[in-house]
């Protein structure tokens, strides 16, 4: 493992945005990430696990301490549990999962960024999230250099988040996932159920099906430099939710089992006429009004200043507060 100086971040992110980082390395072992551990800890340094970079925004002015590049591979199929390193590619680890017939992460297919930090975030579409099928994870803990297990329970989730976002020293190491093959999949979700429309298709044939809308939906970092969906769907009561809708019919509400009414953060952003704004070197997508877009020569000033325009604008108009999903390093 090669520990190298001032290196710039922005190629490492989606969004091709971030400045230097002090130090650097990347760790394919339990080992290397040990010695990153006490390089970062002999020089009183922080650190902060960079997976695909999918999913975050790097100050310009960079990361004043070591960034640690997670590259640990590895997959490994044990009857209906999949095991893979931290540092996979995300939808390689669903494309593997389709080829076996193993059914439960389809839904998630097409989702930028390492199996690590799909974990951290837990991330979510179409009806699914990764908490449903996470049997446990090993993990690194670094005020000790050990390693353990955590459970589905210990990782302690939530709407895009997990015990993870608020524990910056637990390092997800292997992700073991449980998965079936006589999984039914879920195609409640509107878009899904449409185009099955009743019948019951294959796992092969949903992922097909969710890449098709995916694409046909949102930009990816191949077309466009961006870091997925920036803002969470906000919650709100369900005394907010109703008095909103006095003067928005349209809005669209999903109540949850508490009751509690989940908002579609795309829709407000939209109502508020940022859907396709350019805004000097960055702008929301023409696409979906929840991606921020790099036009190739953005900054981190660019895009934060963007988001809280966005966010100023949806309180203003609704009275409801965005939360970012992308995380700002």
């Amino acid at each position: 493992m090669e520990i190298r100086k001032n290196i710039i971040l922005a190629p490492y992110t989606t969004l091709g945005i971030g400045g230097p980082a002090r130090y650097f390395c990347e760790v394919g072992s339990v080992d290397d990430l040990k010695s990153a551990l006490k390089f970062s800890k002999e020089n009183s340094l922080r650190f902060f696990i960079l997976g695909g970079g999918s999913n975050i925004l790097i100050s310009d002015k960079g990361f004043d301490g070591l960034v640690i590049k997670m590259e640990i591979k590895g997959r490994e199929f044990k009857d209906e549990l999949l095991i893979v390193g931290a540092g996979e590619n995300w939808d390689e680890v669903v494309v593997a999962a389709v080829e076996r017939g193993l059914g439960g992460i389809e839904n998630l297919s097409l989702i930028p960024g390492t199996a690590g930090a799909a974990v951290c975030q837990n991330i979510g579409a179409y009806g699914v999230e990764l908490k449903d099928v996470l049997e446990s994870c090993e993990v690194m803990d670094a005020n000790f250099g050990k390693t353990k297990i955590l459970t589905n329970a210990n990782c302690c989730f939530g709407y895009r988040d997990s015990v993870f976002k608020s524990d910056s020293s637990l390092m997800v190491l292997k992700v073991i996932l449980k998965l079936s093959k006589n999984y039914k999949s879920n195609i409640e979700y509107p878009d899904l159920a449409n185009l099955f429309d009743g019948k019951t298709p294959a796992i092969s044939e949903v992922r097909e099906a969710v890449i098709k809308i995916r694409r046909s939906k949102l930009p990816y970092p191949d077309e466009i430099g961006n870091a997925g969906s920036f803002f969470k769907n906000p919650v709100v009561a369900a005394e907010h939710f109703e008095k909103i809708i006095l003067n928005h019919p349209g809005l669209k509400g999903f109540r949850l089992p508490d009751g509690s009414v989940k908002l579609s953060a795309a829709q407000l952003t939209e109502k508020c006429g940022w859907k396709g704004k350019i805004w000097g070197n960055v702008g929301v997508s023409n696409k979906h009004s929840l991606v921020l877009v790099n036009y190739g020569k953005g900054t981190a000033g660019e895009v934060a200043n963007l988001a809280e325009d966005i966010k100023r604008s949806v309180k203003d108009g609704f009275g409801v507060k965005l939360e970012p999903e992308v995380e700002v390093i």
